[in-house]
């Protein structure tokens, strides 16, 4: 059944089964969609290519990659949207992609030449396939928007993990929308722009709110 964002309590609804989503349910959906991705596909993607891989097995296994990176940053921007994309959305979802193949581009050249270890591989290709969260985020923020929310929360995990710009972030409250950038993006703040020590490894999420004392 179709799902629909409603935006006025931040949830996703499934009327027909009466079953609804929060933010904090639907950011668990995201970690738990990535997460599976790097468990069962990494490693197996991975397997196309030799410990010492010939420019086809790096071929095959770029083009492989690539195209799990689309289906996945493309799954997490339709979960913030509920299915109902905006040509907005997808630019913006392109425009994050464009940054990731340009990586990706260096990385195989690395690979291809013996600069990089299988082990390494997997290791950033987990990293590449966590940054796809930022694509929920991107969508998430056009949506609050456009519902009239204008300000947000950067929200650290808050474990003994936690980095110092992740946590100063977290105290700074409520700010105006575009303050914090995308979880999952590498980085916390747009201006001055502030990288996460732990890149696109961060878990931190963000919450949002019409203005002082608006809902929710």
């Amino acid at each position: 059944m179709a799902w629909k964002l409603d935006p006025r309590k931040i949830e996703w609804l499934d009327e027909a089964r009466d079953r609804s989503l929060g933010l904090d349910d639907a950011a668990d959906l995201v970690d738990g969609l990535i997460d599976a991705i790097s468990r069962e596909e990494v490693d197996e993607l991975l397997d196309r290519a030799s410990d010492e891989p010939e420019p086809e097995e790096v071929e095959d296994w770029k083009q492989g990659f690539w195209g799990l990176l689309k289906s996945l940053y493309l799954s997490l921007a339709l979960i913030a949207a509920a299915g109902d994309l905006t040509g907005e959305d997808l630019d913006g979802v392109q425009a994050l992609l464009l940054v990731q193949l340009s990586y990706l581009d260096r990385f195989a050249q690395g690979f291809a030449a013996g600069e990089i270890s299988k082990a390494e591989a997997g290791r950033r290709m987990r990293m590449y396939v966590n940054s796809a969260r930022s694509a929920f985020w991107t969508v998430l923020d056009r949506q609050m928007k456009d519902a009239g929310y204008t300000e947000e929360r950067w929200i650290a995990i808050g474990d003994d993990r936690t980095c110092g710009p992740c946590a100063g972030a977290d105290a700074m409250g409520w700010q105006p929308i575009g303050t914090f950038a995308e979880p999952g993006s590498g980085y916390v703040l747009r201006d001055p722009t502030t990288e996460c020590d732990g890149l696109t490894h961060c878990r931190c999420r963000k919450a949002y709110r019409r203005g002082a004392g608006g809902l929710p």
